[in-house]
């Protein structure tokens, strides 16, 4: 009898400790969960990046890399069009990671298809942040079967 007493006298304290673990699991645990999305990749030198439109270019030499999402803001829960234009690289496969910087939602991940000569091209929808404004980062990365090559950027959307 006194055990549950006991219990009964600091429920609130077992309450709030539990409360307490279970907020820090929600913001601790996806840092260590989530996957290493750089591993493996070589990522060329950005330029002309504008952050509120969704386009950068990267350079490696006379390579050059150049990604854009159409020139409208961009929108969460909204099909977005991805474009990727290649100068003077080669690629069997290119896919297009998406990241939440600020809150972790996961990977979005599409393979673009090609469409003309070095040119790639697919739409992606990105979810939505509570907060109405979230900032991104972008990986495009080419896998030319022996290496990984690509630029990454961030980008805010709304």
């Amino acid at each position: 009898m006194a055990l549950k007493q006991l219990f009964k006298k600091w429920s609130w304290l077992f309450g709030l400790i539990g409360f307490s673990i279970v907020v820090t699991a929600i913001f601790v645990l996806p840092q260590y969960l989530k996957p290493d999305l750089d591993a493996g990749v070589t990522f060329y030198a950005t330029e002309g990046c504008a952050p509120f439109k969704g386009q950068c270019i990267g350079r490696k030499g006379d390579q050059t890399i150049t990604v854009g999402f159409g020139n409208e803001a961009i929108e969460s829960m909204t099909e977005i069009p991805i474009r990727v234009y290649l100068g003077n690289v080669t690629a069997d496969s290119l896919i297009v990671d998406f990241e939440g910087l600020e809150m972790y939602m996961g990977v979005v991940r599409t393979q673009l298809l090609p469409h003309t000569q070095g040119v790639y091209q697919g739409t992606i929808t990105l979810p939505e942040c509570g907060t109405g404004k979230m900032l991104w980062r972008a990986r495009a990365i080419i896998d030319n079967g022996t290496s990984k090559e690509g630029i990454k950027f961030d980008f805010w959307a709304v």
